[in-house]
């Protein structure tokens, strides 16, 4: 289902309240979107990555902070969830792979804030600048744009570079998929079309008008 506008006319009837609501510390950018999976909310946010316990999971209550998966810079944007992994892209130059669901008691405490700290990070990896584009996990591969005007084509599994693509800007719209082919545009203002198992330019589109692609 594809929906055909971002907005709704229908108005809410009745009364709302929050059933909870959760305080977090460091900065949220507006951008971000909060991932649910395994009964958990993950919140991506200036300090790191913080997962919030839906309430849904027995023994838990809604709105209790499970982990924090901590960053020294803001993380680029929200997190993707395949399987046990979480795929964190970070303003850090890193993208990060961490388990997404670990069990919270075997996780060590930090003495400063009393939260608990995931630790188990399968693997990182560095480029030349930050990544702030959602992860897009396709069969077995991470594709992620970057600042340094790179598509990153990395084994989801160990973090390998399986190939990059050059563009002539930054890239911070998340890229699309279908039928092995990798869609995304870049700050240089073209749309691209690689091929997802080689990287191989399959058609690049005019230049496009206006000034640079943001999302909100």
């Amino acid at each position: 289902w594809v929906p055909s506008s971002s907005s709704n006319q229908t108005e809410i009837q009745g009364a709302l309240y929050p059933r909870w609501y959760r305080p977090i510390n460091p900065y949220v950018n507006y951008k971000t979107q909060v991932i649910a999976a395994n009964d958990l909310l993950y919140i991506s946010t200036a300090r790191g990555l913080y997962a919030i316990y839906t309430g849904d999971r027995a023994g838990t209550t809604a709105g209790d902070l499970a982990w924090v998966y901590p960053t020294e810079l803001p993380l680029g944007n929200s997190p993707t969830v395949l399987g046990s992994t979480l795929y964190v892209p970070g303003h850090d130059k890193r993208m990060h792979a961490v388990a997404a669901n670990p069990d919270p008691s075997t996780l060590p405490i930090d003495t400063a804030t009393g939260y608990r700290i995931n630790n188990q990070v399968l693997w990182s990896f560095e480029a030349e600048a930050g990544f702030e584009t959602n992860p897009l996990v396709v069969d077995g591969t991470v594709y992620a744009g970057n600042r340094d005007g790179y598509l990153y084509a990395l084994d989801a599994t160990n973090g390998t570079l399986r190939w990059r693509f050059q563009t002539g800007g930054t890239i911070l719209q998340s890229a699309a998929y279908q039928d092995n082919t990798v869609y995304f545009v870049s700050n240089d203002m073209h749309a691209y079309a690689l091929n997802a198992t080689n990287g191989v330019q399959v058609w690049r589109s005019a230049k496009l008008g206006g000034g640079g692609f943001y999302s909100y």
